[in-house]
């Protein structure tokens, strides 16, 4: 019961983040776009790219084809909403994501202490309720996998003013405690580099 009310939340956050980039984006199915205007003003854009995940079992992970949307929630741009979705990783959005803007690059933000107990039995974050990534947990033995929501926090994030733009936007995800558990993830623009 409670795997099929995960699977539910997930599908249901995948369809709003689809459904949002549909109604607000107009693709161009033969032209490969890694930045789109959501809207017609402010910073509301869809960005393509890949990404590389790290953990203490595997320190590199690629992933490609994966996408983050800049939703502005101020006509200011000083707040954002991060909507990221990628085929291996699942779906993060994180709420109140402060934008700053220098000479060069959008710096988002969203500075977050997380402590762990000394019994290891969870993490404590300082502010509450937590962002969530629902991360998908593949058994290698079976091609069945389960979707699993996890707090999540921003540790950096830019987005360059110059042409051609770059960016890189760095999440972590706390998932078991107990073994102390983090999950990094690293979008990016561009694609998966080639292996030398």
């Amino acid at each position: 019961m409670m795997k099929n009310k995960t699977i539910i939340l997930l599908a249901a956050a995948i369809i709003m983040a689809a459904g949002c980039i549909a109604s607000c984006s107009k693709d161009n199915k033969d032209e490969e776009k890694p930045i789109t205007p959501v809207h017609d003003e402010g910073l509301d854009l869809k960005l393509g790219g890949w990404t590389v995940g790290s953990n203490p079992y595997a320190s590199y992970i690629p992933s490609d084809g994966d996408s983050l949307v800049i939703f502005a929630t101020k006509t200011d741009n000083s707040t954002c909403i991060l909507v990221y979705s990628s085929p291996t990783w699942g779906v993060a959005t994180l709420q109140n994501v402060k934008i700053e803007k220098n000479d060069t690059a959008y710096i988002f933000s969203k500075p977050v202490t997380v402590t762990l107990r000394e019994d290891r039995s969870a993490w404590d974050f300082s502010i509450e309720p937590t962002d969530t990534f629902y991360i998908p947990n593949r058994n290698p033995q079976t091609e069945q996998f389960t979707v699993k929501p996890y707090p999540v926090t921003l540790s950096s994030g830019y987005l360059t003013l110059d042409e051609p733009r770059r960016w890189q936007f760095d999440f972590d995800a706390y998932l078991v405690p107990r073994s102390n558990h983090i999950q990094h993830v690293s979008f990016r623009n561009g694609h998966v580099p080639a292996m030398q």
